[in-house]
Order: structure tokens, then C-alpha cells, then sequence
């Protein structure tokens, strides 16, 4: 299933779009590639995206969790990543999930869904043949969605807590190495990147019913690429051109005509006061620092009721 998020909302205030912002640049050096051009403001905006966390960048979604499925019995074949069931009924939902038989095999994921009887998973199984075996098919490493920076909160509506987040593998590990313990999900782990580059995170334990996971994250927007294409919420696109504008006029060094170091330096140390001027706009939407106050209160596996029943704060 994919994972559900809100749309961002337009600018609150009038932003110059990708065209405009590569328009005004080469009113600067009117020998520029409009290519190029296009490369600066795009190099600008990366700059800027990495000096904070923005509160532009912020995104709220769900995570969204099927049931458990166990019908029927398959066949793993030693060196294969095919899988046949027999009175199964897998399809094309399944993909992405992972499939296992018992505690003491690996957790396969699976790639393919061929027929509601074949499926392919994405290593060769390990173990030895194993027909006609029990099986589990669930979702233990999930994706955020593309261009997640971070993770910010993670809630288990469920159960009614928050999720514990950036848990290492060496410690789910440490506590079950084999994964035996399902059900109350409370950690989102770090896991490995994705074949196309998205970070994965394991949850634990293992979740069985449907469900959802509502989330906050910080993104990382992508570049522009269509003209009308415009920076986020309290991302200022004079400024996206202002730290593009040195690019432009060292361009070529003293082959251009329009070549200006002292005008680029200037317009270097505008853009440094200028960014901090956003940061700290910026914090007027989002107090940050208020995390702290609550990131101490102490992680609770028992619900909302079992906080107000027991005063544990």
C-alpha cells in the first residue's frame, strides 16, 4: 500500500517561480546557458535546504499496514527466489512486504507476485528445501515515502503511544534476534537504503492487523524542473537567486564580459544576512526548541489511559 500524505499548500507569500527565478539570474550574465542558469538556482536551493530543517519541509502522512496473511502452504527451493503456494491467493498488494517460515529462517521480501500461486522473492532462499511449509507474509521494513530526511514522530493509533524512533539493529538484535515477539508495534529501527535510494526502517515488533501509523518527517524537496515550480513555505526565492547570483557572475572567470568578483563577494555576504533573516522567520512558524520539553517525558507501551491513570509524568 502506499503511504498516504498530505499535500503541501501554496506559498503564503508571492514566490517567483522556477522560470522567473532562471529569468532574473541572467539579467546578471545574459551569457549564461539558460541550462546553467537553471543548475545555479537549483545548487542555491540544495545550499539552503541543507543550513536547517525547515518548517516548509515538514510532512505529515500515514503509514498504512495490511493483515497478516498465512493461507495456504508454500514450497522455498534451496538457491531459488521463486515461491510456489499452494491454496494461496497472493497479488500485486504483497509486493514490497516480507515472507518467512518460522523463527529460525531468514525474512525474504518480495519482489514479484507472478500468479496468486507464484511469487519471487529477492535473495536466493538460504535454508535447505522446505514444501508444503506454514508460512507468514507481513510488513516489517517500510518506507516513508520518497525524499524523507527524517523522522520526527511515529504514533501507534492502535495501542495510543509514541513510537520509539532510530533504534539500531544491534539492539532489536540484542533483544530478539529472531523476531519471535509480534504484535504491540513500539520502535521504528534505521534499516538499509532501498534499491532506489529511499531509507527503510524495520518495525517492531512485528505488526499483524491492519492499521495505520500517522507520521511526521522532515522532506527534502525536490530540484526544479518545471517553470512553474516554486521553494516551500519560508523558503524566500530572492534568496534562492541571491546565493545563485556569485555562481553567475564568476562564470567563465575573465572570459566573460560580465565577470564581477567584487559584486559576487558582496552579493555572497548578502545572502549569508539573508538566510539567517529566514531562519529566524522560520522559527516563528515552528519553536523547535519546545521538542526538548517533551522529549523527556517517558515512553509509554500502555496507552494515553495508563498515563492519565498513573500519573507518570
Amino acid at each position: 500500500m502506499p503511504v498516504t500524505v498530505a499535500q503541501s499548500s501554496a506559498p503564503a507569500t508571492a514566490q517567483l517561480n522556477f522560470r522567473q527565478m532562471k529569468n532574473e539570474l541572467l539579467q546578471w550574465n545574459p551569457d549564461l546557458d539558460p541550462v546553467q542558469a537553471g543548475r545555479m538556482i537549483c545548487n542555491s536551493f540544495r545550499r539552503i535546504l541543507d543550513h536547517r530543517r525547515w518548517y516548509g519541509c515538514v510532512l505529515h502522512g500515514t503509514l498504512p499496514i495490511a493483515n497478516l496473511y498465512s493461507t495456504g502452504t508454500a514450497t522455498f527451493t534451496a538457491g531459488s527466489t521463486d515461491v510456489v503456494g499452494v491454496g494461496t491467493s497472493w497479488d500485486a498488494t504483497m509486493v514490497g512486504r516480507q515472507i518467512r517460515v518460522g523463527f529460525s529462517t531468514p525474512t525474504s521480501t518480495i519482489t514479484a507476485v507472478n500468479s496468486a500461486t507464484d511469487l519471487t522473492i529477492d535473495l536466493p532462499w538460504a535454508p535447505a528445501t522446505m514444501t508444503g511449509a506454514g508460512y507468514q507474509i507481513f510488513q516489517r521494513y517500510v518506507s516513508f515515502g520518497p525524499n524523507i530526511k527524517m523522522l520526527l514522530y511515529v504514533v501507534n493509533q492502535f495501542q495510543g503511544y509514541r513510537m520509539s524512533l532510530h533504534i539500531p539493529q544491534a539492539a532489536l538484535n540484542a533483544w530478539d534476534a529472531w523476531r519471535a515477539t509480534v504484535g504491540f508495534t513500539h520502535t521504528v529501527a534505521d534499516y538499509t537504503p532501498s534499491a532506489s535510494g529511499e531509507p527503510l526502517y524495520e518495525l517492531y515488533p512485528i505488526p499483524i492487523t491492519q492499521q495505520g501509523f500517522p507520521f511526521l518527517a522532515y522532506t527534502q524537496p525536490p530540484d526544479f524542473v518545471n517553470d512553474a515550480d516554486a521553494p516551500p513555505l519560508w523558503i524566500r526565492s530572492d534568496v534562492v537567486v541571491l546565493g545563485a547570483l556569485p555562481d553567475a557572475l564568476l562564470h567563465r572567470g575573465k572570459n566573460s564580459r560580465y565577470y564581477d568578483p567584487q559584486t559576487a563577494k558582496y552579493k555572497s555576504a548578502q545572502y549569508q544576512e539573508e538566510i539567517q533573516k529566514m531562519g529566524r522567520m522560520d522559527d516563528n512558524s515552528a519553536m523547535r526548541n519546545l521538542l526538548w520539553d517533551f522529549a523527556k517525558f517517558p515512553e509509554s507501551q500502555f496507552g494515553s489511559t495508563f498515563r492519565q491513570s498513573h500519573d507518570v509524568d
